[in-house]
C-alpha cells in the first residue's frame, strides 16, 4: 500500500549521512545528481521504492516532531493510510476518518488549520534546505569554478608564451639563415683572396729567382 508520502513525492533520493544525523532529501529532476548537504552525500534516483521510503521517513519525522496536541492533520492522514485497505473509495475513507477523529474532538477548521501548519513546516524546511544547498554549492562548486578559471588563465598565459617563443624561434631561424649566407659569402671571398695572393706571391718569387739567375750569370 502506497503511503501518504509515497503518493505525494514525485522523485526519490538516496541518503548516505553520518550515523545519528538526520538525512535531508534533495529535490531534483531529470535524474541529475546534486551537491552534498553538510556531512551527507545525496545522489538522485528515480522510480525506486526503497528510496521513496527514505523520503517518507524523513518527512514523517518532520511531522512527528511538530505534531500538535490532540488529533489534527497528522493523525488524519495516518488513519487514512490505515483505512485504505478496508475502504477503497477515497471519499468514503475521508468521511470515515473524519468521523472517527471528530469523536476525539477534531473539527474541520482544526483539520484545515493544522494541515496549513504542516504545509508551512515543509515550506520552512525547504527554505532551510535550499539555503544549505546554496552554501554548499558556493563552497564546493564555487571553488571548482575558481580552479577552472585559474586553469583557463594558465592556458591563456602558456598559449601566449608559446606564441612568443614560436615568433622568437622564427626570428632566430631567419637570423641563422642570414648568418649562414654571410658565412658562405665570406668563405668564398677569403678563398678567392687566398687564391689570388698565392698566384701573385708565387709570380713575385719567380721574378726574383729569375733576376737572381740573370745577375749571377751576367755580372
Amino acid at each position: 500500500m502506497a503511503s501518504f508520502f509515497q503518493k505525494a513525492l514525485g522523485v526519490f533520493v538516496e541518503f548516505e549521512g553520518d550515523k545519528g544525523e538526520e538525512s535531508k532529501p534533495v529535490f531534483t529532476s531529470n535524474q541529475v545528481s546534486t551537491a552534498p548537504i553538510s556531512t551527507q552525500t545525496v545522489s538522485a534516483t528515480l522510480g525506486n521504492q526503497g528510496e521513496a521510503e527514505k523520503f517518507e521517513k524523513y518527512f514523517d519525522m518532520l511531522f512527528e516532531k511538530a505534531n500538535f496536541p490532540g488529533p489534527d492533520y497528522f493523525e488524519f492522514f495516518k488513519m487514512m493510510e490505515t483505512l485504505e485497505v478496508h475502504i477503497h473509495d477515497e471519499k468514503a475513507r475521508l468521511a470515515a476518518t473524519f468521523a472517527s477523529l471528530s469523536i476525539q474532538g477534531l473539527t474541520k477548521d482544526a483539520l484545515l488549520s493544522s494541515a496549513t501548519k504542516y504545509k508551512v513546516i515543509i515550506e520552512n524546511d525547504k527554505v532551510e534546505f535550499e539555503r544549505a544547498l546554496g552554501e554548499k554549492s558556493k563552497e564546493e562548486v564555487g571553488q571548482r569554478q575558481k580552479d577552472l578559471q585559474d586553469l583557463e588563465k594558465k592556458i591563456v598565459i602558456n598559449s601566449e608564451q608559446i606564441q612568443k617563443l614560436t615568433k622568437e624561434i622564427t626570428e632566430y631561424q631567419t637570423a641563422m639563415g642570414k648568418l649562414k649566407t654571410k658565412i658562405t659569402e665570406e668563405d668564398i671571398k677569403l678563398k678567392k683572396n687566398n687564391s689570388g695572393y698565392q698566384l701573385a706571391s708565387q709570380a713575385v718569387i719567380n721574378k726574383i729567382i729569375t733576376d737572381i739567375q740573370k745577375i749571377q750569370s751576367t755580372l
